[in-house]
């Protein structure tokens, strides 16, 4: 039973690899680096600044006990502190506020 479950897990891991190459797509931790937390005022400033002159973004997240990691664009300001995301690779949105940010960095 171990063995077939062991054939199935690496066939699918070989079919994710051929796509990947096929379509040129990157592994999603590709570019991946844990980066320090980055100063309250500091990313109000990137926030504001990338808004305003439609920057494309890697923003990671503080969420609960890892951190998660976006590419996109600020598309809407909802408030002083809250934005609406849309990544690059989708058509999916997220709404992004300031106190969630760990870092931000212009692609």
């Amino acid at each position: 039973m171990e063995f077939k479950q062991a054939q199935v897990v690496g066939f699918s891991q070989t079919l994710i690899k051929r796509y990947q190459q096929f379509f040129e797509l990157a592994p999603l931790n590709h570019d991946f680096v844990d980066q320090p937390q980055m100063q309250s005022k500091q990313i109000a400033l990137y926030l504001t600044q990338a808004f305003q002159h439609h920057y494309q973004l890697t923003v990671q997240f503080n969420v609960q006990d890892h951190v998660q990691q976006v590419t996109g664009q600020l598309i809407r300001q909802i408030n002083a502190t809250t934005y609406l995301l849309k990544e690059s690779r989708s058509n999916l949105y997220k709404i992004v506020t300031a106190d969630q940010v760990r870092y931000i960095l212009k692609n």
